[in-house]
């Protein structure tokens, strides 16, 4: 069973995204890795919600600290707008996700972000890819679209918060 490491950005997601893994020989782990996330109390929210998404279907949940300056870091200053200052919020935490999976001993990585039809796709696999390269963990690429919908309707039955935005504060302004 390979060991994979799968960057989640909430629990709704995370759901569709187990319907197109579950089938995987995979152990996964979740790594909420999300700087993007404002305000704080957002982050949390979310956080809890995977947890509860997550449990019992997961090995375990890892969270990182809070650390939307990286995210502003990344992302600030280069005069950039939707959608191209996503492709530098997915480098950050792909990036970051990545490494942590080689100093921790994962076979592979990958990330709920594929769910979302909302995603850029073809960015999100070459940017992954580059981060496999970076840091010689392969990116599971796998397009978790048509299961979506399905995480959605897990997310409604569980009660889980389903939030209206991606979390950075650009897209919150336009909530």
């Amino acid at each position: 069973m390979k060991k994979l490491l799968l960057h989640t950005c909430c629990g709704p997601c995370f759901l569709g995204s187990f319907e197109g893994l579950k089938n995987e020989d995979f152990e996964i782990t979740n790594f909420y890795y999300n700087p993007n996330i404002q305000p704080e109390g957002e982050w949390t929210k979310r956080l809890n919600n995977l947890k509860m998404a997550a449990r019992g279907i997961t090995k375990e949940v890892i969270a990182s600290e809070y650390e939307p300056e990286e995210h502003l870091g990344a992302i600030i200053g280069k005069e950039r707008d939707f959608p191209a200052r996503c492709l530098d919020c997915y480098l950050l935490r792909l990036d970051k996700t990545a490494n942590y999976a080689k100093k921790n001993g994962f076979d592979l990585f990958s990330t709920t972000l594929l769910v979302s039809p909302y995603q850029q796709h073809e960015e999100l696999k070459i940017i992954g890819e580059t981060a496999a390269k970076k840091y010689g963990v392969p990116f599971y690429y796998h397009d978790l679209r048509q299961y979506f919908r399905e995480g959605q309707s897990k997310a409604n039955c569980q009660e889980l918060y389903r939030q209206k935005y991606c979390g950075c504060i650009y897209s919150r302004k336009s909530e």
